[in-house]
């Protein structure tokens, strides 16, 4: 009898004491599955080609051809000066002779006159001009100018020597060696005292 009261108090204590602890106690919950996140995989970029620039090429700069040189052709006339006194004929040392250019303009007058004077003849009467400065010569005469001797300062008109010779009437030899044009004049006479011939012998 005894023992069956100490058993009932026994059980009495242990379902107190399971109820006390009733409220403290819960069963664990049960595991929750998340499934693994799965982030999206983006294709990596297909690679772009492109094509490798054009090589430099400068701009062409322009260059005239440079013209072949071409020398100046000279150009002069020559003649001689000769005394006529009667039937007797010489040379004349220290005589001049006169170029003159006229380009002619309006109303037949003349522009841009050039006078170029020769230097005085040698002993065998001859001169000699350079007109390399005169662009056009067909526009040039040549005259008498001067004659030292006293005895024959009379200028004739042979040749047109006291009017002027127009150097476009005359061909001109050209010297290759030279690069040279000469025009030959004359001979021009000047006279003396004496009458001269009409046609004089030279």
């Amino acid at each position: 009898m005894a023992i069956t009261r100490a058993s009932l108090a026994i059980c009495l204590i242990l379902s107190l004491v399971t109820i006390a602890t009733a409220d403290y106690y819960s069963p664990s919950s049960p595991p929750v599955y998340k499934s693994p996140e799965h982030k999206p995989t983006l294709p990596s970029p297909s690679p772009t080609y492109s094509s490798p620039p054009p090589p430099y090429v400068p701009e062409p700069t322009y260059t005239p051809p440079t013209k072949p040189y071409v020398p100046e052709i000279l150009k002069a006339v020559d003649g001689i000066i000769l005394c006529k006194n009667g039937y007797e004929t010489y040379p004349i040392l220290g005589a001049k002779v006169k170029i003159v250019c006229s380009e002619p303009a309006s109303y037949g007058k003349s522009k841009n006159e050039v006078v170029i004077y020769s230097d005085p003849t040698n002993s065998k009467g001859y001169f000699h001009v350079s007109l390399t400065d005169i662009k056009d010569l067909a526009y040039c005469r040549v005259k008498l100018y001067f004659s030292p001797v006293e005895t024959c300062k009379n200028p004739t008109n042979v040749n047109k020597g006291l009017t002027g010779v127009p150097l476009s009437m005359y061909g001109y030899r050209f010297y290759s060696e030279k690069n040279l044009k000469l025009f030959s004049v004359g001979p021009f006479y000047y006279t003396g005292p004496k009458a001269a011939p009409a046609t004089p012998k030279y």
